[in-house]
């Protein structure tokens, strides 16, 4: 070989090297700007499920079935208030009435032992009298 042909093959190597070079480097390149792109299309989908969520809530606050579904809503909780309030009010009644029931269970008692006891005291004056009248009629 001659020296001519030798610098073509040279020449012809470099500018192969330099083009092995540059599409390694665009591949790098290529993939970075893929994933980015990816990285652009999941906050492009986040924002898109948003905005679904915001249209619904708005087209749920302005069509009828929203406004009733919210008034429906709110009479529900309205009686439940109600009720719970009833409730307690009611549990309230019933805890009275066992302590007034108690109260006067506890006054007849009471009042049923002041009974005996005043008869006993009965008796006993009146066996007082009885033996003072046996005693005296004994000293005469």
């Amino acid at each position: 070989m001659n020296i001519a042909e030798w610098i073509l093959v040279i020449m012809l190597a470099i500018t192969l090297f330099i083009f092995l070079v540059a599409g390694i480097v665009l591949i790098i390149k290529l993939i970075h700007l893929a994933n980015e792109a990816k990285k652009i299309v999941m906050t492009g989908q986040g924002i898109a499920a948003k905005a679904d969520d915001i249209v619904d809530n708005v087209k749920g606050m302005t069509s009828v079935g929203g406004i009733v579904k919210t008034f429906a809503n709110h009479v529900v909780e309205n009686q439940e208030r109600r009720y719970a309030a009833e409730d307690a009010a009611r549990e309230a009644a019933e805890r009275t009435a066992e302590a007034n029931a108690a109260q006067a269970a506890a006054t007849e008692a009471a009042i049923a032992e002041a009974d005996r006891a005043e008869r006993q005291a009965k008796r006993a004056t009146a066996s007082a009298r009885s033996a003072k009248k046996a005693a005296g009629a004994a000293k005469k």
